[in-house]
C-alpha cells in the first residue's frame, strides 16, 4: 500500500489506457457520423418552406429578350443603383483629349452587345472614351426602359433627347463640345478592336486637313469591295434544309459548323445576288472545306464577287454577300486573322462613305449644324467636306464591325440577313470574350494634342 491507495500492476495500468482510448474513439465516431448524416440530409432532401416566404416577395426575374443578359452592372463592376461607391473619373489633364461616344440608340437587342464594347473602352476601364452619349432615336417603350434600367445607371453613360425642329438629324445637336472628339456610333455595331477608338482619333488630331475618320468597317459598302480584293472573305453558303443538331446558343466558332455538302456552285435555286429568301429563321452558314492540300475556291462564284465601290449598290442591299462577310469575320476572328482586314489610311477624296463609326471634332460639327441637307451621311463625307476643303479618311488600323443595313435587313420581305443566327453568335462571342472582362489589363495611353510644328499639313498617311 503507498500513501495513494492500491497500486495496479503495470500490465493491469496498460490495459486501462487502450480500454480508455478505445471508447473515446468510439465517441468520436458516433459523433462524426451523426454530423455527416445530418449534412448529407441537407444536401438531398428538399424542404418545402414555400409557405414561410413573405406575401410580397417577388417572382425570380425573367429575361424577355431572346438574347442572353450580357451585362447588369456598371463599367467598373459596381451598382450605383445599390448603393455600391463609384470610381470618381479624373479630369483631363492638359492637351489630353477628351473623347466621347455618341451611339444613335434605338434597338436594345443590338446594344446590348455594344455596351460591353464601350465599357471595355471607357478611361475608367483603361480604354479612352471619357463618356457615352445615347443620342434617342426610338419611341418603343421597351427600348427606352432598357436604356433607362440596364444602361443609365452606369455614371459614364447619359441619354440624350433632341428638342429641336430637325427629326432624325437633330440627335446631333447632342455635339455640344468644341474641343471634344465625338465618335458617332451606330447601334448596330456588334465589335470593336481594342485598338481602334486610338486608330481613329489619332489621325484626326494629328492631321487638321482631315475632317472625319473612319474605322475600318466590317460590313461598310465601299470597305466591303476593298476587304474582297483584299482576298479576306472565305468561301460559305447557306444551310437550306433545318439540320438535326443545331449550334448551341453558346456557339460562335466557325471551327464548330460542319461542313457544306450541297453542289459546288452553291446550293440549287440560290441566287449570289441576294435575291433568294433566306431558307428559314436562324440558318447557318456553312464552309466549303478544303478537299485537298492546297484546293482553293473560286471567289467570284459566292455572293461576295457582286460587292462594288459603292455606297448603295449590291454592298448596300445584297443580304447574302453581307451574311458570308460576317462568316469570314467570324472565322478569322477565330483564327487571331483579324491582321488580314488591315490598311494604313485610306483616302476617300470625297466620296461617300458609311458612317457607322466614324470620329469627328465637335467644332466641326457645331459650325456645320443644323445641317443643309437630310442626309448627314451625304453631307458630312461629301457636301460639307468637299465645302471646307477637307478629308475624309479610314484608319484601316481601327477595326470594327457593323452588323446590318435596312435592305440586308428587310430583303425579300424581312427574309434576309436577320434570318441567319449571326446576331446570336456575335453575342455569344460577346458574351465569352469581352463582357466578363471590362476592365483592361493594359490601359491605352492617354491622347494628347500635338504641337502645331508637329502636326501634318495636308492630305496623307497620319505619323
Amino acid at each position: 500500500m503507498s500513501s495513494r491507495g492500491f497500486t495496479f500492476p503495470l500490465s493491469m495500468r496498460w490495459i486501462a489506457v487502450y480500454a480508455f482510448a478505445l471508447v473515446a474513439l468510439l465517441g468520436v465516431y458516433l459523433v462524426s457520423f451523426s454530423d455527416v448524416g445530418y449534412h448529407f440530409r441537407n444536401l438531398t432532401t428538399h424542404v418545402d418552406d414555400s409557405h414561410n416566404a413573405p406575401a410580397t416577395q417577388p417572382p425570380p426575374a425573367t429575361v424577355t429578350s431572346n438574347l442572353p443578359p450580357l451585362s447588369s452592372t456598371s463599367p467598373t463592376g459596381a451598382n450605383p443603383a445599390a448603393g455600391d461607391p463609384v470610381e470618381p473619373l479624373e479630369s483631363p489633364k492638359p492637351g489630353q483629349v477628351k473623347i466621347v461616344g455618341l451611339v444613335f440608340f434605338g434597338r436594345r437587342d443590338l446594344v446590348r452587345v455594344l455596351d460591353c464594347y464601350l465599357k471595355r473602352n471607357l478611361r475608367i476601364n483603361g480604354g479612352l472614351l471619357d463618356e457615352v452619349v445615347f443620342a434617342i432615336n426610338t419611341d418603343i417603350k421597351e427600348d427606352l426602359d432598357y436604356l433607362d434600367n440596364e444602361l443609365l445607371p452606369s455614371p459614364y453613360y447619359r441619354k440624350f433627347t433632341a428638342t429641336d425642329e430637325h427629326g432624325f438629324l437633330g440627335q446631333w445637336s447632342a455635339v455640344d463640345e468644341r474641343d471634344t472628339i465625338y465618335i458617332k456610333i451606330d447601334d448596330d455595331v456588334v465589335f470593336i478592336d481594342d485598338g481602334t477608338i486610338a486608330s481613329v482619333v489619332r489621325p484626326l488630331i494629328e492631321n487638321p486637313s482631315y475632317f472625319a475618320v473612319s474605322a475600318n468597317v466590317v460590313n461598310n459598302p465601299a470597305l466591303s469591295w476593298v476587304h474582297y480584293h483584299m482576298g479576306v472573305f472565305e468561301p460559305y453558303w447557306p444551310e437550306m434544309m433545318k439540320p438535326w443538331k443545331p449550334s448551341s446558343p453558346s456557339s460562335w466558332r466557325a471551327s464548330e459548323l460542319p461542313a457544306y455538302k450541297g453542289p459546288a456552285e452553291g446550293p440549287d435555286n440560290f441566287d449570289i445576288d441576294g435575291s433568294t429568301p433566306a431558307p428559314f429563321t436562324g440558318h447557318r452558314w456553312l464552309p466549303v472545306r478544303q478537299k485537298e492540300k492546297g484546293e482553293t475556291e473560286d471567289p467570284t462564284k459566292f455572293p461576295a464577287s457582286t460587292l462594288t465601290y459603292d455606297p448603295f449598290g449590291p454592298s448596300w442591299d445584297n443580304w447574302a454577300a453581307g451574311a458570308q462577310l460576317h462568316y469570314s469575320f467570324l472565322q478569322h476572328l477565330e483564327n487571331n486573322e483579324t491582321s488580314l482586314y488591315k490598311f494604313g489610311i485610306w483616302d476617300c477624296h470625297y466620296d461617300r462613305v458609311s458612317i457607322n463609326f466614324i470620329a469627328l471634332r465637335g467644332g466641326d460639327i457645331m459650325d456645320a449644324y443644323p445641317f443643309t441637307e437630310e442626309d448627314d451621311e451625304y453631307f458630312l463625307t461629301v457636301e460639307h467636306a468637299k465645302k471646307i476643303g477637307k478629308h475624309v479618311v479610314v484608319a484601316g488600323n481601327g477595326l470594327a464591325v457593323h452588323f446590318a443595313f435596312g435592305p440586308q435587313r428587310m430583303a425579300n420581305y424581312e427574309h434576309g440577313i436577320s434570318d441567319t443566327d449571326l446576331l446570336g453568335r456575335y453575342t455569344a462571342y460577346a458574351k465569352e470574350m469581352v463582357c466578363p472582362f471590362p476592365k483592361r489589363e493594359v490601359k491605352a495611353s492617354p491622347l494628347v494634342r500635338p504641337s502645331e510644328k508637329s502636326r501634318r499639313r495636308g492630305p496623307g498617311r497620319s505619323r
